[in-house]
């Protein structure tokens, strides 16, 4: 099976290679599919994600994965080299003067017994670092990714994470994108509450106090404060696509968060989360002294 990567690679234009290589049922589509890397143009932070947790997910199943490219090394897939794509799944960079960028933070596989140390050593140290900002000013969005984390327990069978972050200095933003593949977050809601759309259902797990846990012990924070911190304290955005659902959150009259739901026919075997993150609006907090 040949899938071929559209010329622009986002949350938007991923759902025909999506759907070449994993059927609903989550089943491989072939035992060898072959990836077509020659019409790709331009690929957002969001597709290096996606593509990451494919192919980590099809080589799981042991179907074999390969990559065509052109051989002049376009820039969308110089990025992906210095993204350490092609080094993570085929064992080797395809250029030998790739190396990670400064305003990424590569494409991780993320555990999620691993994440509370991961956001402590990588994210909160990458973005106190990029921001000239101190750890303690990132506290609020550690706990957002935290409970990325917690949904990605909750709801996949794979409890991992495929992360990716890119900072855009210029436009004052980090974008960041995890995705996993497991039954998504509509069917855990919907398990609860019966007939909910899948996107009703992804904004259902957005709702303050809310868990399909039924046991109050085991209920995080919740999805409330990932949405509540970016979007109405932090004037970010977020995007969560799970199933056929897709759940835009963003900032609307009188500072309030204006959720758009929407239903497609495409289908993301699992959930995907989009993070908008602006770099203007992070309080500054002095690192407190402790004395002994």
């Amino acid at each position: 099976m040949i899938v071929t990567i559209p010329s622009n690679l986002n949350s938007s234009t991923m759902h025909y290679i999506l759907s070449s290589a994993i059927t609903p049922d989550l089943v491989p589509i072939d035992n060898e599919i072959i990836f077509d890397f020659s019409f790709l143009h331009f690929i957002e932070p969001v597709g290096v994600t996606i593509l990451g947790n494919l192919a980590q997910w099809l080589l799981k199943r042991n179907v074999k994965v390969t990559f065509r490219y052109p051989s002049n090394y376009p820039p969308a897939i110089k990025y992906l080299d210095d993204s350490t794509f092609f080094e993570k799944y085929t064992g080797q960079k395809i250029s030998l003067s790739a190396s990670q960028r400064s305003t990424t933070i590569p494409l991780q596989l993320v555990a999620y017994q691993d994440s509370y140390q991961w956001l402590d050593n990588k994210l909160v140290t990458w973005l106190a670092s990029r921001l000239n900002l101190t750890r303690a000013s990132l506290g609020d969005i550690k706990v957002c990714f935290q409970e990325i984390f917690n949904n990605i327990n909750d709801h996949s069978k794979e409890h991992i994470g495929c992360f990716f972050a890119q900072h855009y200095p210029a436009k004052n933003e980090v974008n960041i994108a995890i995705s996993d593949f497991g039954i998504g977050i509509p069917s855990n809601v919907q398990s609860v509450i019966p007939g909910l759309t899948d996107s009703l259902a992804i904004q259902k797990a957005t709702e303050q106090g809310f868990s399909t846990k039924s046991t109050p012990g085991n209920r995080g924070a919740g999805l409330d404060v990932l949405v509540k911190n970016v979007v109405k304290n932090n004037q970010g955005w977020v995007y969560i696509h799970s199933n056929h659902g897709i759940v835009k959150c963003k900032l609307g009259h009188n500072n309030d968060i204006a959720m758009e739901p929407s239903d497609i026919s495409g289908f993301y075997p699992g959930t995907l989360f989009e993070i908008v993150l602006r770099t203007d609006t992070i309080e500054h907090v002095e690192e407190e002294e402790f004395e002994w």
